[in-house]
């Protein structure tokens, strides 16, 4: 008794499963009337309890695809008991419409299975990509073995009459079985197994009761069916279910083998539910009356109910009282966050000290930076001091042994300019960087003329001519100042006139000399040549070749 008042609703649903078979069981009476009350009531009860566990499948479950895929199997139970009633009791003299029935038979006759299936791989992949795909080919197959039957009249896959199609009424010796038959039956085997497969294997998580009630029910589908093909059908005894009953009800019981062993989630029975976890709930009716407490301290008045029913609140400083609305009133539960306010606290405080250190590390940064930027300085003055330094020193020792009232003072500040022209243009060249140099630049073509510009304070016809833009990058730049600036030295005190051009690859110098000199060592190597008086000098970017 204690188990039935627990299940009063699913005993009453078998109660009425029961009756409806017993009405089966009368309708083979020489009564006329009767049998048709008997299959009027064996039908109504069928089609009821079909409807009614759809509904409760709709109320019960969260929207999502399992729910869709199990109210659709209950439309399709429907078709199914539809079907048999339009076959064997409104369809007397049409043989198309009665083939037609015998073709719609086999669309529930495949769906059902094939949701099965897809209900199975939905629970086992979640809301996963790969889950949804398999779950659309499940279902284009199974519409493409249903399409396959409901279209046998034009292509005779499933049924292959022997008889012709106008007279063709699905009788004994009037066909044989197609290829399309063993497919569909082959699809249905597939989708069964494979349902039955991957449910038992996910139940098993729940533990043994779940995977042995499961199991249960499908052992009872199998051996039902097995007891109607080979004892009621065989021998023609009066049975009190049929085939498409049997599939039916047994489909049911073993979705409900899921839904109770919380294989597939649901929002009934929450007292269970909540004293099994453990918390302080209360549940209430809409008008906020209380129907169960799990904990005296949910003795909340009735005021403060109504504010958390909207929004969250605070019992005291710590306690937040929270609700949900459900489908006949409403779950109230506390959450105590005393260890949450204490972490935030902790959390607060460490946030001050990380601000400081990172205050102080923002300034040592700041320093590092500036730092950082003086010895890039320093290093730039540097090699600025080491390469105008010899230059400087020359000037020195030439303005202290100058006289002004010597005839050679003027060719002296010569000299020094033409050396404070260098000195200007290399320490400009150091002070840039490959950054900020532009690809195509002037800056070797403005040192060679600035340096043309003071030889002549020295006496010297000079010039820089042609191309003034190059490309060469500065090391190299700074390489073919200080070479050419070593050929103007060796000859200042012989040189007449020159002019100098910028080369793709280097420099070119023309000049006009007295006397012929030797070259120092350069940084780059330097090509000679002597042609009608004049002295050819290219300097190349090419440190590998030799000097000639």
């Amino acid at each position: 008794m204690r188990i039935i008042k627990q299940h009063k609703t699913t005993t009453v649903f078998i109660c009425f499963v029961i009756i409806a078979g017993i009405c089966n069981l009368l309708i083979k009476t020489t009564n006329a009337l009767f049998n048709t009350v008997m299959f009027c009531a064996n039908f109504m009860i069928y089609i009821g309890l079909i409807l009614f566990w759809a509904q409760t499948v709709r109320d019960r479950i969260l929207p999502n695809r399992t729910r869709s895929y199990m109210i659709a199997s209950s439309v399709f139970m429907i078709i199914y008991m539809l079907q048999r009633v339009f076959r064997y009791r409104a369809v007397i003299d049409s043989l198309f419409v009665y083939r037609s029935m015998a073709y719609i038979y086999y669309i529930p006759l495949v769906m059902i299975p094939s949701l099965l299936f897809a209900v199975a791989v939905s629970l086992r992949a979640g809301n996963t990509r790969s889950g949804r795909i398999v779950e659309k080919v499940i279902i284009i197959i199974s519409a493409t073995v249903s399409v396959i039957a409901l279209t046998n009249d034009l292509h005779h896959l499933v049924y292959i009459p022997t008889v012709e199609l106008s007279v063709f009424d699905m009788g004994n010796n009037t066909y044989s079985w197609g290829i399309g038959f063993y497919f569909i039956y082959a699809w249905m085997i597939i989708a069964l197994a494979g349902g039955a497969f991957i449910l038992l294997r996910i139940v098993g998580k729940k533990g043994k009761k779940a995977i042995i009630t499961l199991a249960f029910a499908i052992v009872i589908w199998i051996v039902l069916a097995m007891i109607h093909a080979l004892i009621f059908e065989r021998f023609s005894i009066p049975r009190p279910f049929f085939k498409p009953e049997i599939d039916c009800f047994c489909m049911i019981m073993i979705f409900e083998c899921c839904i109770r062993s919380r294989l597939i989630p649901y929002n009934e029975n929450y007292q269970d539910l909540l004293e099994k976890m453990k918390l302080p709930i209360l549940i209430t009716d809409r008008d906020l009356h209380t129907v169960y407490r799990s904990d005296e301290s949910m003795n909340i008045p009735q005021d403060i109910l109504k504010k958390a029913a909207k929004e969250p609140c605070y019992l005291n400083k710590d306690i937040k009282l929270c609700s949900m609305k459900i489908r006949a009133g409403y779950v109230f539960w506390t959450e105590n966050e005393h260890e949450l306010h204490e972490q935030r606290k902790r959390l607060n405080e460490a946030n001050e000290l990380l601000s400081e250190e990172n205050d102080l590390i923002a300034v040592e940064n700041k320093l590092r930076e500036q730092k950082a930027h003086l010895n890039a300085q320093n290093q730039v003055y540097e090699r600025i001091t080491e390469a105008i330094y010899p230059k400087q020193k020359k000037i020195e020792d030439i303005l202290k042994s100058a006289d002004p009232e010597s005839g050679d003072f003027a060719e002296r500040l010569g000299k020094v300019c033409v050396y404070n022209a260098y000195s200007k243009r290399k320490t400009n060249l150091l002070l840039l960087s490959e950054e900020t140099l532009p690809k195509n630049n002037r800056e070797l073509y403005l040192a060679l003329a600035e340096s043309c510009r003071f030889l002549k304070c020295y006496g010297i016809e000079a010039a820089a001519v042609g191309e003034e833009y190059s490309g060469l990058p500065l090391n190299v730049i700074n390489d073919l100042y200080d070479t050419f600036e070593a050929v103007i030295e060796t000859y200042l005190d012989s040189v007449s006139r020159m002019t100098v051009s910028v080369l793709p690859d280097g420099v070119r110098i023309a000049m006009e000399a007295k006397t012929g000199a030797d070259l120092p060592e350069t940084l780059l190597p330097i090509k000679r040549q002597e042609s009608d008086g004049l002295l050819y000098f290219t300097i190349l970017n090419d440190k590998e070749e030799s000097k000639v």
